[in-house]
């Protein structure tokens, strides 16, 4: 009996990937790859928005973050941009680099009224995809990200001003398969090569005393792998792509790692369009 259900299914999948049409190359997935979106392609979503200006370059942002007023009293001006490689073929290279600001507003809110600081968080990522036919793709990638943190508080006994800088370097590796034109399973695989400990250079000012520390902390348990299986739908005008996996959790925008495992959700939505 199983080997006829086995049989079956083997059967009915193999039916479902070979109608799998031009969609793949038409829209591709932008993240985790090597691709771009066509040149004019806008996509419009609440996680992320990204511009084709020209076939080979794409400009992008999450708009979450620039929606911060209401709760920051600031927003969160962010920008990434992709730039792959001209030629055509199965084989595919990319360059991103993005930048992300939180001034001093947003972070008096998040901590101290009295706080005066700003943060920049930097990400940079190179990634090689390889197109095996119209159903298969596979990626790999390689992922670095900064933060760095100028901040100071002024009290009526002391002022303190004080720097703070992290960085991540990480590998990941994505596959997708496109059953049908509209439908496509993935799995994504991540491994975190090394995140820096956090280091913090303070001072500390009163009446009397000036205190200089250089301090850093690091994990002694930090974990590396990251695996996570996922789905994606790809209409004519609407993409929708998510999945659900466990271990180390990138935070969002800023590329940063955490120290433990948790669940990892990915999710992304967006409505496309051509301008031009």
């Amino acid at each position: 009996m199983r080997a006829p259900v086995s049989l079956g299914l083997g059967a009915l999948l193999l039916a479902l990937a070979g109608t799998a049409q031009a969609q793949q190359l038409e829209n591709p997935r932008t993240d985790y790859t090597a691709y771009t979106r066509p040149g004019g392609r806008l996509a419009v979503g609440p996680l992320k928005t990204e511009l084709g200006v020209i076939d080979e370059i794409l400009v992008g942002t999450y708009p979450l973050p620039w929606l911060a007023f209401p709760f920051l009293k600031a927003t969160v001006p962010n920008v990434y941009v992709k730039v792959r490689s001209p030629w055509e073929g199965p084989f595919t290279l990319a360059l991103r680099g993005g930048a992300t600001y939180v001034d001093g507003k947003a972070i008096a809110e998040l901590a101290d009224k009295n706080a005066a600081a700003s943060a920049l968080s930097v990400v940079a990522d190179a990634d090689a995809s390889y197109r095996i036919d119209e159903r298969f793709s596979v990626s790999l990638g390689f992922d670095y990200a900064k933060l760095s943190a100028l901040g100071g508080d002024d009290t009526e006994a002391a002022s303190v001003e004080g720097a703070s800088t992290a960085h991540t370097y990480s590998l990941r590796a994505f596959g997708e398969w496109r059953l049908t034109r509209v439908f496509a399973l993935s799995l994504l695989f991540r491994y975190l090569i090394y995140q820096s400990p956090v280091s913090l250079d303070a001072t500390s000012e009163s009446d009397s005393t000036t205190i200089t520390t250089d301090l850093s902390a690091e994990s002694t348990l930090q974990k590396h792998f990251s695996i996570v299986p996922g789905v994606s739908f790809a209409w004519e005008r609407w993409e929708v792509s998510g999945g659900i996996g466990y271990g180390v959790l990138y935070l969002p925008v800023l590329g940063l790692a955490t120290a433990k495992n948790w669940p990892v959700a990915d999710l992304a939505v967006a409505y496309r369009f051509d301008l031009y």
